[in-house]
């Protein structure tokens, strides 16, 4: 799995381009290939935090059971999996 680092790295890279709807879901469009990732609000949460600088997934996983008022061990389950998830998406 690439770092955190590398994530955000490519979301701030200006090849993407993402979009937050009124229901707080979004969409990431890679520009170049023209591919469409459609997010939950959940998704769009976590790609906001890694755009802001967050850096781990501890911290994704903490500011998401704040947010979300879930159990931190499950936060971080689905943190591990939405970063999967995003990285196989994002353009390498």
């Amino acid at each position: 799995m690439a770092g955190i680092e590398h994530l955000t790295a490519v979301l701030r890279s200006g090849r993407l381009t993402q979009t937050k709807l009124a229901d707080q879901t979004g969409v990431l469009l890679d520009i170049e290939s023209l591919q469409v990732l459609t997010l939950n609000e959940t998704g769009m949460f976590l790609v906001e935090r890694l755009c802001a600088g967050v850096s781990t997934t501890e911290a994704l996983a903490r500011a998401m059971a704040a947010e979300f008022e879930v159990e931190e061990d499950v936060a971080r389950e689905d943190v591990a999996a939405f970063l999967a998830e995003l990285e196989g998406f994002l353009p390498t």
